[in-house]
């Protein structure tokens, strides 16, 4: 069989007459792939959505994006390379930070004059980078031949200006905030159509050359971030307690202090668990007031009942049963022999089940002065906290025990500024009995007030939350008691001290 020219011209363009398929188009024209992924990253980015950590998320895939689309395009121009560079810096600066955030210690870095800085070289580098992608755009219609308008490029930039401004100012309002969000949609928008008209004119560019696949850097970088993030929940999550086995008493006059406040009614198991200084304030004591609540820091179980009243009708009630409170609360007041009434308060806490999870716990007091112009303050908040673990008891101060300042808001009162007494610790895992207290003096300024002198109780249910934030950061954001992965229980000791027989008056529900 024989060919003849025209019958080859014939079949080479039969041959030709589909277009390759897209994907082996873009590794052709690696501009279209490129640019298509810086502006996805540029859009990525600057997206704020404030639930399910997509406001972490997303950036995080934009960063990628960005990075992967100018590695591709840093041996375009300088100006490309200079984008390229800026964003691994970006990397490189954001992803510890990232990490650093899943951890207890992110509000060093938050609280701390650092973070302004930290802050402002993002702004810069950001800033940077949008004016080298306007420049490599305009170097490349250039080198193109082609007409050279970036107005896109240009319109990022003021755009960045912009909202930079109104983040320095403060500014919530709405009207703004629309235009500013519709403009940077055009912004894209400008940007995603000169690209495409660079790639329809026919502009060609050399694809850097690689030794690692894109996706073989995705994984990487995933992974990293991945690893990064175990470390810092495994041992970024509580803090380093100084727990040191309990030493014995010796002291003679502390035993015989115990036997009397024993004799007076005080648990001796909570005697066992305090100071010997906490003990010999409580010399010569009068009288011991308690009160032991159980808590219940689970959801329960939904239990239905099915009841027939008079008139021949069912009805349903429908109400929580927890079978198991893993928290035991004990107030206890000892009167003091002194002049004019004072009592020593102590707040008792015992886990007697495993709550599942110990990462970072707060008590937070409303001290009886705070609360009624009956008391005052008449010592320092002492206490520590303690566990059993192979028949061995282990004590440790607080973290920190202390009154502080904090800003919080609430639902019905809107933000508010108060100061009260925290306390911060962690629990061991591995051990049992888990437990402590806090206590401190108040003295009596004005006849016939009640003691009413509260206490807090934060715990943190689960790992599970971005950024990390610790039970007392959580407490002094909100007053709700269960708020994502913390819970807290209230408990009050509240009395009459006039008195002679004092009994347990009110309370907080278990």
């Amino acid at each position: 069989m024989k060919f003849d020219e025209k019958d080859f011209d014939t079949m080479l363009e039969s041959a030709m007459s589909e277009l390759p398929p897209d994907d082996i188009v873009e590794e052709v024209t690696p501009w279209r792939k490129s640019m298509r992924r810086v502006i996805i990253g540029l859009g990525l980015t600057s997206l704020t959505l404030n639930f399910w950590c997509l406001n972490y998320i997303l950036p995080v895939i934009g960063m990628v994006f960005l990075f992967l689309g100018y590695r591709t395009l840093r041996r375009a121009n300088g100006w490309f390379m200079g984008c390229y560079v800026l964003t691994l810096l970006r990397l490189v600066t954001w992803f510890p930070s990232l990490i650093w955030d899943a951890t207890i210690y992110n509000r060093i870095l938050t609280e701390s004059s650092s973070s302004v800085f930290l802050i402002a070289i993002s702004l810069i580098l950001r800033f940077i980078g949008h004016i080298c992608l306007w420049q490599g755009i305009k170097a490349v219609q250039r080198k193109a031949g082609l007409e050279e308008h970036a107005g896109g490029a240009v319109g990022l930039i003021v755009w960045f200006l912009v909202l930079t401004v109104l983040a320095m100012i403060g500014y919530s309002g709405i009207i703004i905030g629309l235009g500013v969000i519709v403009a940077y949609i055009c912004i894209l928008r400008s940007l995603w159509t000169l690209a495409r008209d660079m790639d329809e004119a026919g502009y060609m560019i050399d694809a850097s050359p690689v030794h690692l696949p894109d996706w073989c850097v995705t994984l990487i970088i995933g992974g990293i971030l991945a690893i990064g993030l175990t470390l810092a929940y495994t041992f970024g999550g509580s803090y380093d307690m100084d727990w040191q086995p309990m030493e014995v008493s010796g002291d003679e006059e502390a035993a015989e202090v115990r036997a009397h406040l024993a004799e007076l009614g005080f648990p001796e198991e909570i005697l066992r668990d305090m100071t010997d200084a906490d003990v010999l304030e409580c010399k010569g004591a009068i009288r011991v007031v308690t009160e032991v609540r159980n808590h219940a820091l689970n959801d329960g179980r939904r239990v239905q009942e099915k009841k027939k009243n008079a008139d021949g009708y069912y009805s349903f009630h429908t109400y929580t049963v927890y079978d198991v409170k893993e928290l035991q609360i004990t107030g206890v007041a000892v009167e003091l022999p002194t002049e004019r009434e004072h009592w020593k308060i102590i707040h008792h806490f015992r886990w007697t089940s495993h709550p599942g999870y110990f990462g970072t716990e707060c008590i937070q007091l409303w001290p009886a002065y705070h609360l009624s112009k009956g008391w005052g303050q008449a010592s320092d908040f002492t206490g520590q906290v303690l566990y059993d673990k192979d028949g061995v008891t282990y004590t440790s101060p607080y973290i920190s025990l202390g009154e502080e300042t904090f800003t919080s808001t609430s639902m019905f009162w809107g933000q508010s500024t108060s100061t009260d007494v925290f306390a911060e610790f962690s629990m061991p895992d591995d051990g049992e009995a888990q437990r402590g207290y806090v206590s401190y003096t108040i003295k009596e300024m004005q006849d016939g007030w009640l003691v009413d002198a509260w206490i807090n109780y934060t715990h943190g249910l689960s790992w599970r939350q971005y950024p990390f934030r610790t039970a007392k950061q959580q407490r002094m954001m909100t007053s709700q008691n269960r708020v994502g992965a913390f819970m807290t229980v209230q408990d009050a000791l509240q009395f009459n001290a006039a008195e002679e027989k004092t009994q347990v008056i009110g309370g907080s529900e278990e």
